[in-house]
């Protein structure tokens, strides 16, 4: 099996590169860098800025996790970038798979997309089949979906991957976590009554993989795990896992005043759950928060 991964070398494609290879999986890794050297890849492709973005012949698969990093000041330039790097270049994958020559296109293409498209639900349980949300998060992630699922048009199995925080060590949101809690500046957010969907990276790569495996998945997957908790059961867990306080919370007038669209968006309440993946037989190697801390702490 061939397959080609839009953000091989970020912090959840080189994951699952690192999974992949070792089972005899051939990657194809495809950068916008020119001359890259990755040393697991069978084969480095560029990622375009114009024109068809990709060239995806002769593979099996296509895993685009390609996306603006959510953390960071919201400004107008910074929104620009969560869109262009979303949809536009969804759009541009899959008008590059449609260029293809049917012999040689990909059967399946699995795209990034967020838990965020939900929006607030309060204690809603959001399994796949739930409606999207309004927030400015929500609606690119709606983008995001139907730029992608407009490759089924072309005889291709379409996931999409509806990811929540996803904790692992070396990036991503624990090493900020350790270092805001290490100085004793943790604290909830808000009420702390706002439901955090998260995933440990063992098991987004490990569903990754399974949908690439298992043909039965299709359309959206939420990708977050069953043990589902509130921003203070988060906060709380963290805390003591890393054996500090956790008494500073930031009120939700202040989030917003301070981070203005981050912070209305880290309040929204997304009670996820992975019902795909379980109907699926996926077994989660950490289903529950203070496992998946402890596993990460003890790595």
């Amino acid at each position: 099996m061939r397959i080609g991964i839009i953000g091989a070398t970020g912090f959840i494609g080189n994951a699952l590169a690192q999974h992949l290879v070792p089972r005899g999986v051939g990657v194809v890794a495809f950068s916008r860098k020119k001359d890259l050297f990755v040393p697991w890849a069978r084969e480095v492709r560029l990622v375009k800025n114009e024109g068809l973005a990709i060239d995806p012949r002769g593979l099996d698969a296509i895993v685009n996790l390609a996306g603006e990093p959510i953390i960071g000041l919201w400004t107008k330039a910074k929104k620009k970038r969560l869109v262009e790097s979303r949809i536009d270049l969804t759009e541009r994958v899959v008008e590059a798979l449609k260029n293809c020559p049917a012999a040689e296109r990909p059967k399946l293409l699995i795209n990034a997309s967020g838990a965020g498209i939900y929006g607030d639900r309060g204690d809603e349980v959001l399994a796949e089949s739930a409606v999207s949300g309004s927030s400015f998060l929500a609606k690119i992630c709606v983008g995001w979906e139907s730029a992608a699922v407009r490759a089924e048009a072309l005889g291709m199995r379409v996931v999409m991957l509806r990811t929540g925080l996803v904790f692992g060590n070396g990036s991503g949101i624990w090493p900020l976590l350790k270092r805001v809690f290490s100085l004793g500046l943790g604290g909830k957010l808000g009420s702390g009554k706002q439901w955090v969907p998260w995933i440990h990276l063992d098991d987004e790569v490990g569903i990754i993989a399974h949908a690439l495996e298992n043909e039965n998945y299709s359309g959206p997957v939420n990708l977050v795990a069953p043990g589902a908790v509130t921003n203070a059961e988060l906060t709380q867990t963290v805390a003591s896992v890393l054996n500090r306080p956790a008494f500073l919370p930031a009120p939700a007038f202040a989030l917003k005043l301070v981070l203005g669209d981050l912070g209305r968006s880290v309040l929204e309440s997304e009670r996820a759950q992975p019902k795909v993946a379980l109907t699926q037989g996926y077994d989660f190697k950490h289903p529950e928060l203070r496992g998946a801390l402890q596993n990460l702490i003890a790595s």
